[in-house]
């Protein structure tokens, strides 16, 4: 061992496990290396620990150099630490240098269960760094001889393990974002891929709930989700002949497919291909589809059926066999004047005819809150709902029903869809100076509101004496020569400027009827008015225009609905205000009134000579013919126009083919 350790070898020994330290200085810092220069702050890995193994070999023992009595800490420096090089090593401390110029049993201590024995260059800056096992895994690196054989291993071995403290929070740094930076890429991936599924599936899916929801507790609403314009836009994705995948469709994508495609279309290139819609907004579209058609075939009338039909637990079994319930409302039928031999003329144009008419009677019956209950071809049942509202409010209620029957009998005069009509020749051979007309019956009541009908057919309509009695009074219309006919229990209704604008044209008991009735109308002329308007063409010029002109329309109907219920408004206002009323109205003098008023009276009474005079007096002021003037005068010629004794005042309705007795 002397002799080795004045060897050469020792030397060269001594010179390179100095070279391999101060390559892997773990004391370099930045303060000590010009800017630029290669040195140990370049890695990572610092030297930490270094030992030997096994724990009693003697061999270990010549590990460290023992220089401590030949070699300062300067001249270790100067020597080993690369001034004047490329690399530079920096300097080792004093004691780091003494510490390793000391002997091996001096300094070293066991680490590793005992295993090996080593010094720690750190232990003097960190108590607690003394040997490997201090690190944790990560943050250590271990070199040690992967050549040697077990018996070379057996004799003696090195260790070195380097500190990775500062890279290994750079990679856990790194790592981190890393994560982060994966998290966002797969969420952001997610939901661009999740996008698609959403705007197509899923947000279809949970608007048809919710419509579905709506229209179960208002089937009506069907009708108004029909008209929003989300209802009219559909997802589209591009036909797969046009080069374009289906996974690609997106929004983007439709954006893009419909300015090319408006475009090609200003340009005049090609025909447009039509992109195909998906099955969500398909299904969609079918169920508002089916919504606004129950509303439509139920109406108002049937929305408690359909509501309670939705609302049960019945699973697909539908009981048609609901209760009806007792209802207060206005009732009025209408029917179109020489509706057979309309349809003789016109065979199968006749839909097109009755379309038109019901267009316009359920239009303006809407504008004035009327509820259409049944559509019999040429005859309506319209109903105003009492019960929907407060006291109060039912007398402005009648009022807009009997003003809206009069906007009625306007809008058949001055529709344009009725215009061709009246200059039909087959219809003016038949019936000369022909007008599409129509006559009101009204009355006020209780009735029966549900569903009549079986398992195979049920329809929504009202059932009550007071109903009949509504259709009766227009039935009398065609003896009186009036378009309308109101009951009392109607004109008690009415407020009072409304109700002086009604005459009294007679007192009946109608047959079924335990009690008398007075009978008002309220008198019209319709041939002062002619028809104006658009023409029918410019209506159907487009499924665009005329959806938007639709729209226009309610939107306009609501306002004025919305008006006209206001408490402020005041519905007697329209027979000076609107022209139509005011020119039908115009023909009817207060005089005539007058003289009209003291016939019936004197008619009423028994005074039936007084009561002739005054009714042809009448005529006479109103310059034609006054239908309830004529029917009177007739009945009282009966009887030489001197009352029976009997008389109570009024007279019996006994059939339509015989009206009185």
């Amino acid at each position: 061992v002397k002799g080795y350790l004045s060897s050469k070898d020792r030397a060269t020994y001594v010179n390179d496990f100095y070279r391999y330290v101060y390559f892997h200085n773990p004391f370099c810092e930045s303060g000590m290396v010009s800017g630029g220069q290669a040195s140990p702050l370049d890695s990572f890995s610092k030297l930490f620990w270094l030992g030997a193994g096994p724990r009693n070999s003697k061999l270990a023992e010549l590990f460290l150099p023992r220089t401590a009595s030949e070699l300062n800490y300067r001249e270790a420096n100067h020597r080993w630490s690369g001034v004047g090089t490329y690399y530079y090593q920096c300097s080792l401390t004093e004691d780091i240098v003494r510490l390793l110029g000391l002997s091996w049993n001096a300094t070293s201590m066991q680490c590793l269960s005992g295993r090996v024995r080593g010094i720690s260059l750190l232990a003097q800056m960190e108590s607690k760094m003394e040997c490997p096992n201090s690190l944790r895994f990560q943050e250590r690196s271990v070199v040690l001889p992967t050549m040697a054989t077990a018996a070379e291993l057996a004799q003696a071995y090195f260790i070195f393990v380097f500190d990775r403290r500062s890279g290994s929070r750079i990679e856990a740094a790194l790592n981190m974002a890393q994560t982060v930076f994966i998290c966002l890429l797969l969420g952001v991936g997610a939901m661009t891929f999740s996008s698609d599924s959403n705007h197509y599936v899923l947000m279809p899916i949970e608007r048809m709930i919710a419509k579905i929801d709506r229209m179960s507790n208002d089937p009506l609403a069907a009708l108004q989700m029909n008209d929003a314009p989300s209802a009219r836009k559909a997802v589209y994705l591009p036909r797969s002949n046009t080069g374009i995948s289906l996974s690609s469709a997106g929004t983007s994508t439709g954006v893009w497919w419909s300015f090319v495609e408006r475009w090609r279309r200003r340009l005049g290139c090609g025909t447009r291909c039509l992109p195909e819609p998906m099955e969500t907004a398909v299904l969609e579209k079918t169920i508002i589809k089916i919504g606004s058609l129950l509303a439509l075939g139920f109406g108002e009338t049937g929305a408690e059926i359909v509501r309670q039909t939705m609302k049960t637990d019945s699973g697909s079994a539908l009981n048609s066999m609901l209760p009806g319930r007792k209802v207060e409302a206005m009732f009025c039928f209408c029917d179109v004047q020489h509706f057979t031999t309309i349809t003789e003329v016109l065979r199968d144009e006749v839909l097109i005819f009755v379309n038109r008419v019901a267009g316009l009677v359920h239009t303006c019956g809407k504008e004035f809150f009327t509820s259409p209950g049944k559509d019999l071809g040429s005859a309506f049942l319209l109903a105003w709902r009492c019960w929907e509202h407060p006291d109060e409010k039912q007398e402005k209620l009648a009022d807009m029903a009997l003003v809206g029957i009069i906007k009625m009998v306007a809008h058949m005069m001055r529709a344009p869809v009725l215009e061709e009509y009246r200059h039909h020749p087959k219809l003016l051979k038949r019936l000369p100076n022909f007008r599409v007309c129509m006559n009101f019956g009204l009355h006020r009541g209780w009735a029966i509101e549900g569903a009549v009908g079986s398992e195979y057919k049920i329809d929504a309509t009202y059932l009550g004496p007071n109903v009949n009695l509504a259709a009766r009074l227009h039935a009398c219309t065609q003896f009186y020569q009036c378009h309308i006919l109101a009951s009392s229990d109607f004109v008690d209704r009415l407020s009072e400027p409304v109700r002086q604008e009604c005459r009294l044209i007679d007192h009946v008991r109608m047959q079924g009827v335990r009690w008398p009735s007075r009978i008002f109308t309220l008198d019209l002329d319709d041939t002062a008015l002619d028809a104006v308007g658009i023409a029918p063409q410019q209506f159907v010029k487009g499924r665009r225009n005329s959806i938007r002109t639709r729209l226009r329309v309610r939107r306009a109907m609501q306002l004025r609905r919305r008006e006209r219920w206001d408490d402020s408004f005041d519905m007697h206002s329209m027979f000076t205000e609107d022209e139509d009323i005011a020119m039908m109205r115009e023909k009817f003098t207060p005089e005539f009134f007058g003289r009209f008023h003291a016939a019936f009276l004197n008619y009423e009474v028994g005074e039936w000579p007084q009561a002739k005079f005054n009714f042809e007096a009448a005529i006479g002021v109103l310059g034609g013919e006054d239908g309830p003037s004529a029917l009177l005068l007739k009945y009282m010629q009966k009887f030489d126009c001197i009352a029976p004794k009997q008389w109570k005042g009024y007279r019996v309705h006994v059939q339509r083919s015989r009206l009185f007795r």
